[in-house]
C-alpha cells in the first residue's frame, strides 16, 4: 500500500511539469486511530512552509506536501512527532524539479 501511494503521489507530479514539490515521508510507530491522525495534522498545520499533509494510518506514514522553496528539518519534525505523542520511525524525502 505504501508503495502505491508513493508511485500514485509521484505520477500526479509528474503529470503536471510546471509543478515543483518537496514531499517528505515520515514513518510513525504509534498511530492507530483517527485520533492520533489529528494530533499529527494539528502539529504540522502549524509550519507555514506546509502545503498539505496526509495521514495514512494503515502504513503509519505522515506525508508532508511542502510549499515551492520551504523546507522543515528533520530535527523540526522528530520535535513535532514527539510533541504529538508518537515515536519517529524514519524520513524520506523526494524532490521534484519543475520543468
Amino acid at each position: 500500500m505504501k508503495k502505491l501511494l508513493l508511485t500514485l503521489t509521484a505520477l500526479t507530479l509528474f503529470a503536471s511539469p510546471a509543478f515543483a514539490a518537496n514531499i517528505v515521508n515520515i514513518g510513525v510507530n504509534g498511530m492507530v486511530c483517527d485520533f492520533c491522525a489529528q494530533s499529527v495534522l494539528k502539529v504540522f498545520e502549524e509550519n507555514e512552509g506546509v502545503e498539505n499533509i496526509d495521514v495514512n494510518l494503515d502504513d503509519a506514514l505522515v506525508i508532508l506536501t511542502m510549499k515551492d522553496g520551504a523546507t522543515i528539518t528533520d530535527e523540526e519534525i522528530e520535535k513535532n512527532i514527539h510533541y504529538a505523542g508518537y515515536d519517529l520511525v524514519d524520513i524520506n524525502r523526494v524532490e521534484t524539479q519543475a520543468e
